[in-house]
């Protein structure tokens, strides 16, 4: 469905209604037209995504989603592999939920977790070419926030510049070919967006923030945001630390990519996708500090923070509309539990000593 509500609004830039995309009666009539059932998905994306989005049309929707869903998947499958190198299939086991959910609903996750993996890669050869990716994401700017604290603590600022000056040319390039009225829609739908969070409209089953599991668990939406602004406040100081103290440069970009869940409280189980950039990055380090009981343990739990949503919609997936809407309001969000226990097992692994090889042992002894 993620990927319908992606083409129509393509269909309504060329049929001149692309403020409609933000209205949410009018945006939850056209999906129902094209897919034939009361599923909906609010349009609350920054109208640069807008402009991807309207060259989706020129292919039918079946081809259009073929080669996006396989183009931006290859694209983060390199950025991947080439932290995780020769630990990539454990990472890839590892993401199996998040993979299956991006790749099932069409979701831009894989372009965004490119994004992030590119970010890294720039980052981790002191590049100021980082401002590229970092300023992209402003198609899902909640997941750049961890980025954005890093290269500032790290006092990149050709980085961060170029980052700002690709948001303001986008945002140009968006109000010249969508129209100045694109942002006063957005805005609404953001607020709508807002309320309907509030008000339990969206699956919090299938989040894995701070405030889905909190308010699923029947804490009030003020209380529950209140948590998450504590927890992102802690995170960024994390990464803030972090670089301060001089951590190793993939295990400070790992903890930005880890934060993404702590930072917004909009976080869906295909967001994982970030994560596993950085699980790709410690990797290389988890494996020879760790038991293999270890390793099961952390694969299970990213299972669970990942596929836990995928697993309940999987299985009310033959109930009519309403009735998984019921579903939903009574199934807990408990994929930030599992992440939360898969950072203190990842946590507890890193700061083990790096274990010293036979080799590296034998010459010790002989010296």
């Amino acid at each position: 469905m993620d990927f319908d509500a992606f083409y129509i609004v393509g269909q309504l830039y060329w049929s001149g209604q692309i403020t409609e995309a933000y209205d949410t009666v009018a945006m939850a009539a056209r999906q129902r037209a094209l897919v034939g059932h009361d599923g909906f998905m609010p349009w609350t994306y920054p109208p640069q995504f807008d402009l991807i989005a309207l060259t989706l049309p020129a292919l039918p929707r079946g081809l259009a989603y073929a080669l996006f869903t396989g183009i931006t998947l290859a694209l983060y499958l390199v950025a991947l592999l080439r932290f995780a190198g020769q630990f990539a299939l454990w990472v890839l086991v590892a993401l199996i939920p998040p993979l299956y959910v991006t790749a099932t609903i069409g979701q831009n996750a894989f372009l965004t977790g490119a994004l992030v993996g590119l970010f890294c890669l720039a980052s981790s050869q002191r590049s100021s070419a980082a401002g590229w990716p970092l300023g992209l994401l402003i198609i899902k700017p909640h997941l750049a926030v961890g980025l954005v604290v890093h290269a500032i603590t790290a006092q990149s600022w050709r980085a961060v510049s170029l980052s700002a000056f690709i948001v303001l040319a986008t945002s140009l390039i968006a109000t010249l070919v969508l129209g100045t009225d694109i942002w006063i829609a957005f805005a609404e739908g953001s607020r709508q967006a807002s309320a309907a969070l509030g008000a339990d409209f969206y699956p919090l089953y299938r989040m894995a923030s701070i405030f889905a599991g909190l308010r699923s668990l029947g804490l009030s939406p003020n209380l529950a945001i209140w948590v998450q602004i504590g927890g992102a406040i802690l995170a960024c100081a994390a990464i803030a630390r972090a670089v301060l103290c001089a951590v190793p440069l993939r295990q400070s970009l790992a903890l930005s990519c880890f934060a993404a869940p702590l930072i917004s409280p909009y976080f869906y189980d295909y967001d994982l996708t970030v994560i596993g950039i950085g699980f790709a990055l410690v990797a290389p380090v988890i494996w020879p500090r760790s038991t293999g009981y270890e390793r099961l343990i952390l694969l299970l739990l990213i299972w669970t923070a990942g596929g836990w949503g995928m697993i309940h919609a999987l299985a009310s997936a033959g109930l009519a509309w309403a009735d998984r809407a019921d579903v939903a309001l009574i199934t807990p969000s408990l994929g930030i539990l599992a992440y939360l226990l898969a950072l203190a097992v990842i946590w507890r692994i890193l700061r083990r000593p790096e274990p010293i090889l036979p080799s590296t042992a034998g010459e010790i002894r002989a010296e």
